[in-house]
C-alpha cells in the first residue's frame, strides 16, 4: 500500500550510516587483504569459501563480499553465477541499508538477466509489496542456501511497520510477515518491538512507536542512491 510506501522512505531517511555496525572481517581474510589479495586472482578460493560461510552461519560481511565482485570484473572468465546469487542473498537480507545497489553496481549487465529472480525480489521489498515478495520468493530456489534470510526479512518489513503505523490489525501484520496468528515467531517478535494487542480489541496490536505521519524526520544526503535509483537500478535489471 502506499502508506507502507511511504512508512519505508521514512525508515531509509532516518538510516544514519554512522550508526551502521562495522562488521570485521576474520583474521585470515584480514590478512589476505593486507597482502594484497584483494586484487589477486588466486584470492577467489578463499573470499567464496568464506561467502558461503556466511551463508551457512548466518553472518555477514559486505566488504568481502564486494571483494569478489571487484575481482570477477578484473578477471570476468572467473565469474561464477552462484556466487553472484550468494552474494545478493546476503545484501537482500541486509535491507533497508543499501548494500543490494554497492553489490549490483559491480556486476555487468550481461549478467542481470541470470539474476532477474533476486533483482525482482529486491524490487519488491523497495516498494513494500511484502505479500507479492513472500509469493514469489516460494519459488526462488537459491534463497534455501542461505539461513535466517525469512527472519532477516521479517526484521526489515517490521522495521517499515513501525514507521508507519500506530496500531495494526493483527492478521494484516501476518499477512505482511508470511506467519500464521498462532506462529510463534510473531509473539517473539512482538516482545522483540515491544508491540503489544489491545486492551479495546484483541484483533489489534498496537506499535509502539508513533506512526509517520506525525513524526518529523530530517532529511539527510542518501548514504549511496535514492529509492528513485533503484527502481532505475532494478528495472534495468529485470528488463521492466
Amino acid at each position: 500500500s502506499r502508506w507502507l510506501k511511504q512508512g519505508l522512505k521514512v525508515l531509509v531517511a532516518s538510516l544514519d550510516p554512522r550508526t551502521v555496525l562495522e562488521v570485521m572481517s576474520p583474521s585470515h581474510i584480514q590478512k589476505l587483504f593486507q597482502d594484497g589479495g584483494r586484487y589477486d586472482e588466486s584470492s577467489l578460493d578463499e573470499l567464496e569459501s568464506y561467502l558461503q560461510e556466511q551463508l551457512k552461519k548466518n553472518t555477514y560481511d559486505l566488504d568481502a563480499n564486494l571483494a569478489i565482485l571487484k575481482l570477477y570484473l578484473l578477471y570476468p572468465e572467473k565469474t561464477n553465477i552462484d556466487m553472484m546469487e550468494g552474494i545478493l542473498i546476503k545484501a537482500l537480507m541486509a535491507f533497508p541499508a543499501t548494500d543490494f545497489s554497492l553489490c549490483m553496481y559491480q556486476i555487468p549487465e550481461k549478467h542481470h538477466g541470470s539474476l532477474r529472480e533476486i533483482c525482482q525480489l529486491a524490487q519488491q521489498l523497495e516498494m513494500a509489496k511484502f505479500k507479492t515478495f513472500w509469493k514469489d520468493s516460494e519459488s526462488v530456489e537459491c534463497l534455501a542456501q542461505a539461513v535466517g534470510w525469512k527472519a532477516a526479512i521479517r526484521k526489515f518489513i517490521a522495521g517499515v511497520v513501525s514507521s508507519t503505523y500506530r496500531s495494526i490489525k493483527a492478521d494484516q501484520l501476518t499477512d505482511l510477515l508470511n506467519l500464521s496468528r498462532d506462529d510463534k515467531e510473531v509473539e517473539a517478535l512482538l516482545k522483540e518491538r515491544g508491540w503489544t494487542y489491545s486492551e479495546d480489541d484483541p484483533d489489534v496490536i498496537i506499535v509502539s512507536t508513533s506512526g509517520f505521519e506525525n513524526v518529523a524526520v530530517e532529511p539527510k544526503p542518501p548514504s549511496h542512491m535514492s529509492l528513485d535509483q533503484y527502481r532505475a537500478l532494478f528495472g534495468a535489471a529485470t528488463g521492466a
